[in-house]
């Protein structure tokens, strides 16, 4: 059922939150406290994915690569933690000029603000999650946990590494009224050495 899976890119510094049945788990202590309560009204089972949307504000010095901006849906069994089901999708990155309006305030020199949308071709994906999530009986939902793992890779286009990567991330949604902030001002390094990697950022394979 949930066959379709994104290519991993090894060796690129990745950022995941998990937003897990309305609530929003992270490693790092960048999470707004505006956000825990915007998120309360954030469903994952009844949220329209055609309208979602996920913004990355980050530096010039990196580069979000095409497939860069991911979703991972998963079911697991909360008893043992085994995946019992997963659905991975790639975000598109989409140039509407209304999205980047409500965000013109994020805009400064230095950064770039990207703004990402689920493939159309995608969204039956996520609607058969939402359908089979909804689906189970009570009981057999209690049992389970189900999440929405949003991921974003960037790698370096010089050799010259900067002191600190600093990436924000925003989410909108039909029910949220507008975008609002996941995490700002995140250091990619500094989750590398959290995860246990030893390379860091690394060039962009295609950089000049």
């Amino acid at each position: 059922m949930f066959a379709h899976k994104t290519p991993a890119l090894s060796g690129i510094a990745k950022l995941v939150l998990v937003l897990l049945l309305g609530s929003l788990m992270s490693a790092c202590g960048h999470v707004p406290l505006a956000t825990l309560a915007k998120l309360s009204q954030f469903d994952m089972l009844e949220t329209d994915p055609g309208a979602l949307r996920l913004a990355v504000k980050y530096p010039d010095a990196i580069r979000i690569p095409e497939d860069g901006a991911t979703m991972a849906l998963t079911i697991k069994r909360k008893a043992d933690g085994t995946v019992l089901m997963e659905e991975k999708l790639a975000f598109e990155e989409t140039e509407s000029k209304a999205d980047k309006a409500e965000l013109s305030q994020e805009l400064q020199t230095g950064y770039r603000l990207e703004i990402y949308q689920i493939p159309e071709e995608n969204v039956p994906f996520f609607r058969s999650f939402q359908k089979h999530m909804a689906s189970m009986s009570k009981s057999d939902r209690e049992k389970v946990e189900g999440s929405l793992s949003i991921g974003v890779t960037g790698c370096l286009l010089a050799d010259e590494k900067p002191s600190e990567i600093r990436v924000s991330t925003f989410l909108k949604a039909a029910e949220l009224g507008g975008f609002i902030t996941l995490v700002r001002n995140f250091d990619l390094e500094e989750q590398m050495a959290e995860i246990g990697g030893e390379n860091g950022l690394e060039r962009c394979p295609d950089a000049v």
